[in-house]
């Protein structure tokens, strides 16, 4: 009895010291631990829950009918305002290149559209930055200012039906301020949203995006998003295109419209919480409860991870941390 005591103490102690080493020791895929919110856990590992996969992909459909929408927005800028863009102003550079050098076409419009994207990106970029506290994974600033966008489209259709589609010199410049009003706007939303390799209304970078994760530099995951928002802007450019061509009044319907949608599909996605935020997590070795935990890259956290460790050691599972606080 004494022998068998003595082994059970040194068992308890051997299982005491070595658990919490045990558990830190991760495998690489589970090492994602999120850090720089004060004191966090190290034997708790974390990793993206099964459950929260829904809010991104809603995001994701919203982003590319954003690009459908800009996609048809430039398709009526540039047929219908004098071959100039709405949205996408790295070409609208390369015109004014054109214009000053007398190679193509007056530069006063272009101007016109490159400081109006600018002006509506930094209202929108102070809009976000005030409201930057919202989180989800579409935040209600994105409503905010997508009604912003809204009403610019509008105005422009308003316009573009009265003169019958055929703007005049004058009110050419102002369609041409209202879209790309609504563009700036709609450029700096999306940007603040933090969606890597996302525009919605230039696919340069989205491109470039796509054969990095062709080359594996960058995530599997992405690959739906980007080509959705490539396939979007080259459909959207079709339809306004062909509507332009064929029903020239009721082209600027589009845009409008799939603005009008993505606000209230996304008043759904505003709703859903991230999975993860908030937590209370427990350090058992030294009693810590650290509050307020927020998830890292818009992704939600649980703890598989660490059970599989634990599991895998032949060791107790630890019980939820949670269940120090009731």
């Amino acid at each position: 009895m004494i022998d068998a005591n003595g082994d059970a103490k040194e068992r308890l102690k051997h299982h005491s010291l070595e658990v919490p080493t045990r558990i830190r020791k991760t495998p690489r895929e589970c090492t994602a631990m999120p850090t720089g919110y004060g004191n966090t856990p190290t034997n708790i590992d974390w990793e993206p829950a099964e459950s929260d996969r829904d809010g991104p992909r809603a995001r994701d459909v919203l982003l590319v009918a954003l690009a459908f929408a800009s996609g048809a927005v430039d398709a009526i800028s540039y047929f219908g305002l004098g071959k100039i863009f709405s949205a996408f102003m790295t070409g609208n550079l390369v015109f004014l290149g054109f214009g000053i050098a007398h190679i193509k076409g007056p530069w006063f419009p272009i101007v016109v559209a490159v400081s109006t994207f600018a002006a509506g990106s930094y209202a929108a970029l102070r809009i976000a930055n005030k409201r930057s506290r919202e989180s989800g994974w579409w935040p209600p600033r994105m409503s905010v200012l997508l009604a912003l966008v809204a009403v610019a489209e509008a105005a422009f259709l308003a316009v573009w039906t009265t003169v019958g589609g055929h703007p005049s010199a004058h009110l050419t410049d102002v369609l041409l301020m209202l879209f790309s009003l609504a563009m700036g706007i709609q450029t700096a939303a999306v940007r603040s949203l933090n969606v890597q390799g996302v525009f919605t209304t230039a696919g340069t970078f989205t491109l470039v995006a796509v054969t990095g994760v062709i080359a594996g530099t960058r995530s599997r995951a992405e690959m739906p998003r980007l080509v959705g928002v490539l396939v979007g802007l080259v459909a959207g450019a079709i339809v306004g295109g062909l509507l332009f061509r064929y029903a020239r009044i009721y082209a600027p319907v589009v845009p409008l419209v799939m603005t009008i949608m993505v606000i209230l599909a996304g008043r759904t996605v505003e709703r859903r919480p991230r999975r993860g935020a908030n937590n209370v997590v427990v350090q058992r070795d030294s009693s810590l409860i650290t509050v307020g935990y927020r998830p890292v890259a818009n992704r939600s956290w649980t703890r598989r991870c660490a059970k599989r460790n634990v599991e895998g050691e032949g060791a107790e599972q630890q019980p939820h941390p949670e269940e120090f606080l009731t």
